[in-house]
């Protein structure tokens, strides 16, 4: 007589430990996504968390990718949510350049150039640039998250940076 044993199920990470690997990830996603930063972040985290649960470790998605998809669909829900109430507002970033040493203030400088340069770029070129080269994310991922055919995503990127490029140079 033959015995049954249940499928092993991976556990999912533990949240704390999730919150400290990934807290800059998500942060810098809301922060370049999301006219208020804070506020996205902590909704998103809420969101991870009661989804952490549901995150199959021996799935295709890495942890990392899970997050990312998470964060960004949330995003996107929070800046469609805000145009159908026709509250959309500029994001204005602030940086604190830390100390005075000029090393320093050139790169708080050409950070702020680069961060306004997004800012100013059309919602979908700057999810698709910040996605692909900040993140890493694959164009075929970028567009079944978009919702779009990956043409249209390189196209999107393709228009990205030349809209950057001009505005950096």
């Amino acid at each position: 007589m033959y015995r049954t044993v249940p499928a092993l199920r991976l556990a999912a990470p533990a949240p704390e430990r999730v919150v400290a690997d990934y807290g800059g990830l998500v942060w810098a996603l809301c922060r370049r996504l999301d006219p208020e930063p804070e506020d996205a972040w902590q909704e998103a985290w809420e969101k991870l968390l009661r989804a952490l649960p549901d995150f199959d470790p021996s799935g295709s998605a890495t942890l990392r990718t899970w997050l990312c998809t998470v964060v960004h669909r949330h995003l996107v829900d929070r800046h469609r949510r805000r145009r159908v109430r026709g509250d959309v507002a500029e994001s204005e970033d602030v940086l604190d350049p830390g100390p005075s040493a000029p090393v320093r203030l050139a790169a708080a400088q050409d950070r702020a150039a680069l961060e306004a340069a997004l800012a100013r770029l059309p919602e979908p070129w700057r999810r698709v640039v910040v996605l692909h080269h900040l993140y890493e994310l694959p164009l075929d991922h970028i567009a079944a998250e978009e919702g779009v055919p990956v043409g249209t995503v390189k196209s999107r990127l393709h228009r990205g940076r030349a809209a950057l490029l001009e505005a950096l140079v």
